[in-house]
């Protein structure tokens, strides 16, 4: 053929020609020697070499490989069910257990443990103890939201009864009566409903028949409760019925209940004992509850929707409730609705596997690869890693391997087809073996290093998420990052054989029952091999054309996309921690928002709506690995073992200095200042009014009305003796009914090593990162404040149960999106080095991927997310797909140089009519799969359907408009760039060359 173009693909006219080989002296030497396509010489790298021996060893015994890789991989997979399964979601499963917030709760928490009973064993009453975690709250509003009169009329107050009465009257399997919170020493009497707006009508002994009251009655009751909001007692109690407004319009339009129920449950000696078996206990409770309650509001769960998705109304009220229970259930519920879509998602990709390959042979095998790769991952991630979480984070990793194993196919696949038109076959002298193994060794070395490259970085990328100090992220990092690896190796090893028995017997398959003892034919005719596809075309007819007839086309797209980068990448830095709680659910759900009306839409709220405190004296921290059941702390089961309590054994509250530290202390703490917005904003204190409960003021009280004693008359002995029965026979005045100085003056092996001072602070529940870290704040100047330097009174030790744990699991998510990049971007460039070995094409490609994530980013701040639990793991990911599409088009690029295209317009149509159709094929894929999340319940889901469309989106759109314009325009052409010599033309042949994808032939 001489000098002459290349013959376009079979079936096509020709769209696009490359430029003849410049003449040698512009080479620095020889006109390229005749080769013979798919031969490798010595000088060949490790990759081409492999890929012969490979390519040989399949070719010569087809059916045998193919039926070794096919049973192996069925045995492997059906093996690793074995270890397939969820993990039981614990408490601690986010919290960043490292962390010194969380050392210090432990270790209060584990204080709180060893403190002798006031009891005997088993003589604990269950139930005693009303549970903030284990209750519901009720929220009343008028159906209609324009209705603007008052809510409190005789028949909304009969249904509001009613709606309560679905609970308080439960029989069944688990009635309420043995969960209610209980009467101490009444034998089980469930304790009156304090907090139920209805009963304050009713009465709080009223029998649930809920009758019609009269509205007079109703009207005086009401009026009398606003009339004592003006008073502090009156506010503390009623103030947590009514809305903001009332005091203005006179009447509530809102109102509220709660129902805690008790805890521990019998069998249990505490509410953390055995948490999990007693939170499933509770759950049980609520799945009863919803039967009558749904009838009652006529609602009900169907296949694809939550009842919660539904609005709840009765005779003109809307009820919307939330529990941590009920969100629990919810939560599993609509998970496993959810992952109905994965089914969508694996239809979609095999339909479009099949579509892309022409064969219903290959898209099996394609989607066997992909679905085995999970549980052949668990097995290893479970067996090898020895980690045993998994949770319903992990099922994500679904949707990322359905795109990332079907790229991988298409690769291998679109490589094999393009053999077909490059390798002649010489029937002469040539057996079918040697044929096949020619067009294998191209295909296979082609698909061995751009999937290797990708993968790389795509499994980098989930080591990135792998070092996060967050226990479910890391381990998604670690499953997500070996199912990638384990679909690299399939496609390497499995798929070549899958490739060569559809080509000598699947495609010339007619009926009979084997297709490897189906008839051959002959080998080299057209088996669909042609570029008369759709996105072919598009790239040959409209894509190549103008991008190569015009620079104009080519520098506009350029300038198109950095403009745009810039401008994302000036939203994407605007982007901050969550302002709000994270939302689980979509704007429809019931509990969306609930929380937060429940915590501003009313005047006031009890005490378990607040953060509780603690100031613990006597304490040093936490020994992780000294537990009761002897095992170690295990930081993937975190639950478990969290370690024992250090005491100071300096402490010594007999200490007439110690004592008087500790008075002052409650003082300063309930007087100190807090201007955080969560406390009140300026003006306002750390506690709430009588919210520091002080044992030693309480004390002095009791010896003086007991014994006419003074403490300071006291000796060290007779102190300890009076205050051990100070601490059995009286309750802290803040809860004279069931609380208890049990864990308050920590007695321990009958000797004091620990004091307590709770404090119920200003800082409502569940508020979002920003507001509690100012109040964090507040508090560490309090610590220093309260640190007075003296041995025998030691340091404070604090916790606020999940408020300080969880702020750092939300700032841990953000710190660990820039730690991923930091991590990603130079992984990424250094696999684009080693791929391309030309850094003048990393700098574009590097370039591409850091707009892409920008782009990514700046349209989720545009929309309004912020960087909650779904951004920050989708940031990483993001970098791991960007990558793949330029990746594969840079590789290909400088794969045109080894098959004797030299300038860069030789060299960008080369990569495009190679590689273009396989990085639609795998972006579709990619999307498509992702897309079906789009349809979940769960926000979390959705969220991660956007990120992965709008990522797969803008890799395409900068791969194409960006980076491949801009090897157009600038190159490099020859060698220019290389960080690896490539030797002259001198003897024929490129030095670096490996298996060539085009002939290339003497002048």
């Amino acid at each position: 053929m001489g000098t002459d173009t290349p013959v376009p693909p079979s079936g096509e006219s020709e769209m696009v020609s490359y430029t003849p080989a410049p003449a040698s002296e512009n080479l620095g030497g020889a006109v390229p020697k005749a080769i013979t396509i798919g031969e490798v010489g010595e000088d060949a790298s490790f990759f081409d070499k492999v890929s012969a021996k490979i390519a040989r060893t399949y070719a010569n015994d087809i059916c045998k490989y193919f039926c070794i890789m096919i049973w192996t991989l069925v045995i492997i997979m059906f093996a690793s069910f074995a270890l397939w399964g969820t993990s039981q979601p614990g408490e601690y499963d986010w919290t960043v257990s490292s962390h010194r917030y969380s050392k210090d709760q432990d270790a209060v928490s584990s204080a709180f443990d060893v403190v002798d009973a006031l009891v005997e064993a088993g003589e604990t009453e269950s139930r005693t103890t009303k549970s903030f975690i284990h209750s519901i709250f009720y929220i009343y509003e008028h159906s209609e939201t324009s209705t603007t009169t008052t809510i409190a009329t005789a028949s909304h107050i009969k249904t509001m009864c009613e709606i309560e009465a679905n609970l308080a009257t439960l029989d069944g399997k688990s009635p309420y009566t043995d969960y209610c919170a209980v009467i101490p020493d009444t034998s089980g009497k469930c304790s009156n409903m304090t907090l139920s707006y209805p009963l304050l009508y009713y009465g709080a002994n009223h029998d649930w028949s809920c009758p019609l009251l009269e509205q007079s009655d109703v009207d005086i009751k009401t009026n009398d409760m606003i009339s004592q909001l003006g008073t502090d007692a009156g506010m503390l109690f009623y103030g947590f019925f009514f809305d903001k407004d009332v005091e203005g319009t006179g009447y509530p339009v809102k109102t509220r209940s709660m129902v805690q129920l008790g805890s521990p449950l019998e069998g249990y000696t505490s509410e953390t004992d055995k948490m999990t078996e007693q939170y499933a206990l509770y759950e049980k409770l609520f799945t009863e509850w919803e039967e009558p309650m749904f009838d009652y509001v006529d609602v009900a769960h169907s296949p694809t929707k939550s009842a919660f998705n539904q609005k709840h109304t009765k005779s003109g009220i809307e009820v919307r409730y939330w529990g941590f229970d009920i969100q629990q259930l919810e939560f599993k519920r609509v998970v496993n609705l959810d992952m109905m879509f994965s089914m969508a998602s694996l239809l979609f990709v095999y339909i479009w596997i099949w579509v892309h390959t022409g064969s219903f042979f290959l898209a099996s095998i394609g989607m066997l690869q992909i679905v085995a790769s999970l549980p052949i991952g668990n097995a290893i991630y479970k067996g090898v890693f020895q980690i045993p979480y998994f949770d319903t984070l992990h099922t994500l990793v679904i949707f990322l391997v359905l795109g990332v194993g079907a790229d991988d196919v298409f690769v291998l696949v679109d490589g094999w087809k393009q053999t077909a038109e490059l390798v002649p076959r010489d029937e002469a002298n040539q057996s079918e073996a040697e044929y096949l193994a020619k067009r294998m060794t191209i295909a296979y070395s082609r698909t061995a290093q751009a999937v290797f490259n990708t993968s790389f970085t795509t499994a980098m990328a989930f080591v990135a998420t792998a070092i996060s100090p967050i226990m479910p992220i890391s381990t998604f990092g670690i499953y997500a990052a070996l199912c990638i690896v384990i679909n690299y190796i399939m496609v390497i090893t499995f798929t070549p054989t899958a490739v060569l028995v559809w080509e000598t017997r699947v495609s010339k398959w007619r009926g009979c029952p084997c297709p490897c003892n189906a008839k051959k034919e002959e080998v080299g005719e057209d088996n669909g091999n042609g570029r008369g596809g759709i996105v072919e075309k598009f790239f040959d007819a409209l894509y190549i054309p103008a991008m190569t007839g015009s620079k104009a086309v080519a520098i506009a797209s350029i300038l198109a996309c950095v403009a745009w980068g810039f401008v994302a990448a000036s939203m994407a830095l605007k982007l901050t921690p969550p302002t709000e709680q994270e939302k689980w659910f979509s704007d429809e759900h019931m509990f969306t928002g609930l929380l937060e009306d429940n915590s501003n839409l009313f005047l006031g709220g009890v005490d378990d709506q607040y953060t509780k405190m603690n100031f613990v004296y006597g304490i040093t921290g936490i020994d992780r690995d000294l537990n009761p059941s002897g095992d170690k702390y295990n930081k993937y089961i975190p639950s478990d073992n969290r370690g024992t309590v250090v005491f100071d054994a300096d402490f010594d509250i007999t200490n007439s200095d110690t004592q008087a530290d500790i008075l002052t202390a409650c003082t300063t703490i309930q007087d100190y200042a807090c201007d955080a917005k969560a406390c009140g904003g300026t003006g306002s204190t750390l506690a709430r009014p009588l919210g520091v409960t002080c044992f030693l003021d309480e004390f002095d009280a009791w010896l003086a009305s007991t014994y006419s004693e003074a403490r300071d008359g006291l000796s060290s002995a007779n102190f300890i003796t009076r205050l051990k029965e100070f601490r059995a026979d009286t309750k802290p005045s803040s809860d004279p009914i069931a609380g208890s100085w049990e864990q308050i003056i920590g007695v321990v092996d009958g000797h004091i090593k620990y004091v307590n001072i709770p404090t119920v602070s200003t800082l409502p529940t569940l508020r979002p990162l920003d507001e509690k870290k100012e109040v964090r704040d507040v508090v560490d100047d309090l610590l220093k404040a309260l640190d007075v330097g003296r041995a025998t009174t030691g340091t404070v030790t604090t916790d606020a149960g999940i408020a300080w744990t969880w702020m750092v699991t939300e700032q841990g998510l953000v710190d660990g999106l820039f730690t991923g990049f930091a991590i990603c971007f130079p992984v990424a460039f250094v696999v684009l080095i080693v791929a391309t070995k030309n850094v003048i094409v990393s700098f574009y490609a590097i370039a591409s991927i850091m707009m892409i994530v920008s782009s990514v980013m700046g349209v989720v701040q545009s929309i309004g997310y912020d960087l909650g639990v779904a951004e920050s793991i989708a940031g990483i990911i993001v970098i791991g797909f960007s990558v793949d599409y330029v990746v594969h088009l840079a590789h290909m690029y400088m794969e045109g140089l080894d098959d004797g295209k030299v300038t860069s317009k030789d060299r960008f149509i080369y990569a495009c009519t190679h590689m273009g159709s396989t990085v639609v094929a795998g972006a579709i894929t990619t999307g498509g799969s992702g897309s079906f999340m789009a349809f979940c319940q769960l926000t979390f889901f959705f969220k991660m359907a956007l990120l992965i469309v709008l990522t797969i989106v803008f890799s395409l759109l900068y791969a194409l408009f960006f980076f491949m314009p801009m090897l157009l325009l600038f190159g490099p052409d020859t060698t220019m760039g290389n960080i690896v010599k490539i030797e002259k033309f001198s003897d024929g042949n490129f030095k670096e060359r490996g298996p060539s994808m085009a002939k290339v032939e003497s002048a």
